[in-house]
């Protein structure tokens, strides 16, 4: 579980009153944070293992007007995986054809056999980070099948497969995906896990415009017009500019007693 928080414009935007407002719920996130900056082209990225708001490089972030055009940032809460840097978002996957794959995701995969092999494969314990090595697979396995590249439309179809197929199972997935050009977001829960008491009131995913630049957050992080994003439903974003709306499909997640003994199991084995 965790919060996310992702912003894509056209240009730089200053983005310091929501990240403040992120650091500040650190204190309840606090089994690390990361981000990952798209701007210029590249994908860089940061993850530190402690709580944001000890962080020297997020205080330093802070210091000054932050801006930037397209970036995510996660504050991980613990459920599966123990408290290491190997399992703090964001996690990143190169595919065949060159593209750097990078995701962040507030949920818990549940019932997700599919990904169960790359338990092995992957370098922490999360099931996030098997998702996206599942996904990356995926990307490659159809790119040798068409001998190219695969073009915009063919990995949002794809990635609109995966979601669906996992969001069936019985899976939270509100998730970001960024494929070094492209975001994809995607929510089929309104709440936080029933673990985290009220503060997973506002636990979905929420949008809002801001200086020509489009914000999403897991929770409204400042002032403005935030909406919820449409749940069960895969949105495509470059440079701010929305590309594609998938299907909506029927499967909304509600936490069943059985997740939250599964998750305090895993809080057990942390």
């Amino acid at each position: 579980m965790g919060q996310m928080f992702a912003v894509t414009g056209k240009a730089p935007v200053d983005i310091r009153e929501e990240l403040e407002s992120l650091v500040r719920n650190s204190f309840i996130h606090k089994h690390g944070w990361g981000y990952a900056d798209f701007s210029g082209g590249k994908t860089f990225i940061k993850r530190e293992v402690l709580p944001a708001y000890e962080s020297t490089i997020a205080q330093k972030l802070l210091a000054a007007p932050f801006q930037v055009q397209n970036a995510f940032f996660h504050l991980r809460y613990a459920t599966i995986g123990a408290v290491e840097p190997e399992n703090v978002h964001p996690f990143a996957q190169l595919d065949i054809a060159g593209r750097t794959w990078a995701v962040i995701h507030n949920g818990t995969l549940f019932r997700a056999d599919k990904i169960d092999p790359y338990f092995h494969k992957q370098a922490g314990s999360t099931d996030t980070e098997r998702l996206l090595l599942y996904l990356v697979d995926r990307v490659n396995k159809l790119t040798k099948d068409r001998g190219r590249p695969l073009a915009e439309k063919e990995r949002f179809d794809l990635v609109e497969k995966i979601i669906t197929e996992l969001a069936k199972d019985g899976n939270k997935l509100n998730i970001i995906f960024h494929d070094g050009e492209i975001f994809y977001l995607h929510a089929n829960a309104r709440t936080g896990s029933r673990v985290l008491g009220t503060a997973a009131s506002k636990d979905a995913l929420y949008e809002k415009e801001k200086g020509g630049a489009r914000f999403f957050a897991t929770f409204p992080l400042s002032a403005g017009d935030w909406r919820p994003v449409q749940q069960n439903t895969l949105f495509s974003y470059r440079n701010g500019a929305l590309l594609r709306k998938g299907a909506p499909h029927p499967y909304e997640y509600f936490e069943s007693d059985d997740d939250i003994q599964n998750l305090y199991r895993g809080f057990s084995a942390l």
